[in-house]
Order: structure tokens, then C-alpha cells, then sequence
């Protein structure tokens, strides 16, 4: 049942952090004038952190710790 639980996380997991890294992008583009660049790099940041996040607790609940 704890895996259940963990997994069914994952898809909200993967959005939050790709919505904190575009937002966080958004907020530093504003401040420091670069344009879409920090947005776009912290939505595939966000992106990356929530894909590798999501490996591991499917590692965890696999097993393969």
C-alpha cells in the first residue's frame, strides 16, 4: 500500500518541479531583463530534477536502492 502511495505522487511531483523552475525562470528573467532565457532554462531544470526524482522513487519502490 505504501507503494501505491509513493507512486501515485509521481505525476504531481514532476509537475510541481517544472512549474517551480519556470516560475522561479519567469521571476529572475523580470528582475535581471534576459529576456525568456532563465524561464526556459528553469522549466528544463524543473524538468530534469522532477524526471530524476521520479527514477528514484521508482528505484525505492522497486527495490533497487
Amino acid at each position: 500500500m505504501r507503494a501505491v502511495g509513493l507512486v501515485s505522487g509521481l505525476g504531481f511531483m514532476l509537475a510541481a518541479m517544472t512549474a517551480l523552475g519556470a516560475w522561479l525562470g519567469y521571476y529572475l528573467d523580470g528582475r535581471w531583463g534576459t529576456g525568456p532565457w532563465l524561464t526556459l532554462a528553469g522549466t528544463l531544470g524543473g524538468m530534469g530534477a522532477g524526471f530524476f526524482e521520479v527514477v528514484a522513487v521508482l528505484k525505492q519502490v522497486g527495490g533497487e536502492s
